[in-house]
């Protein structure tokens, strides 16, 4: 995955370099929105860094075919720090860059980042503690069997869905029914083809990010509301 990365980064280059067909206008639009490309990225310090870093340790861990189970009824604490930095594989890591770049990052410049990052940690410590406790109650009182204490949580899909859940707000008000029914409907979906822990941790972690509605309501949010929806004008948005 890495090598292919490099290769893919050195063969764009010298696709540049050489002038070839569709590069120019490439180049030309890169020119272009430079200053917001760039504004994208500083004022979305967080998910940037943290995509970085969940980059790194997944290709750390998936290179090295390490496997990392995280068990809930055992070792909750790390449960709820290392599973919110490592993926299962590379496609899986694939399919994040584009959520990161679509709903985290405005996302975060919107909310600013100390809200961003209260929504994600409530997300995935909260959904991540409540389904906890469901396969508490589910293994005492028989409704599902003990192996369940050994289930693998991996991921950052609880924090995800809190603030995807939130950014409902920051939406058109016209498609603000629609994204939030389609977020649920996702998860409910899920629920009854699978009707695994995960998929129900994925519902509460939505129920959180729209509970957290106030955040959307401070007034440097509000301000920063009427602004483009992905890539910011420059200069860019203060916080």
């Amino acid at each position: 995955m890495l090598l292919g990365a490099v290769v893919l980064l050195l063969v764009g280059r010298l696709a540049f370099h050489r002038g070839w067909p569709g590069t120019r206008r490439a180049s030309r639009w890169l020119t272009r929105h430079r200053a917001q490309l760039v504004a994208f990225v500083e004022h979305a310090p967080a998910t940037f860094v943290y995509l970085a870093i969940i980059t790194v340790t997944t290709w750390v861990l998936v290179g090295a075919n390490s496997r990392l189970e995280h068990h809930l009824m055992h070792d909750p604490v790390h449960v709820l720090i290392r599973s919110a930095f490592w993926l299962d594989d590379y496609r899986e890591l694939a399919l994040w860059i584009v959520l990161f770049l679509l709903v985290l990052a405005p996302a975060e410049r919107w909310l600013g980042t100390a809200r961003w990052f209260a929504t994600f940690v409530a997300g995935h410590v909260g959904a991540t503690l409540l389904t906890a406790l469901g396969v508490w109650i589910a293994i005492r009182t028989g409704l599902s069997s003990t192996r369940l204490e050994n289930v693998v949580d991996v991921g950052v899909s609880y924090g995800f869905c809190a603030v995807a859940a939130l950014f409902t707000f920051r939406l058109p008000a016209r498609w603000r029914p629609w994204y939030a029914g389609a977020l649920v409907a996702f998860a409910v979906v899920a629920i009854a083809v699978d009707g695994s822990f995960t998929s129900y941790g994925h519902l509460t972690a939505m129920a959180i990010g729209f509970a957290l509605f106030p955040f959307s309501r401070a007034p440097a949010v509000r301000a920063r509301a009427n602004g483009p929806l992905l890539l910011p004008d420059p200069p860019a948005l203060g916080d």
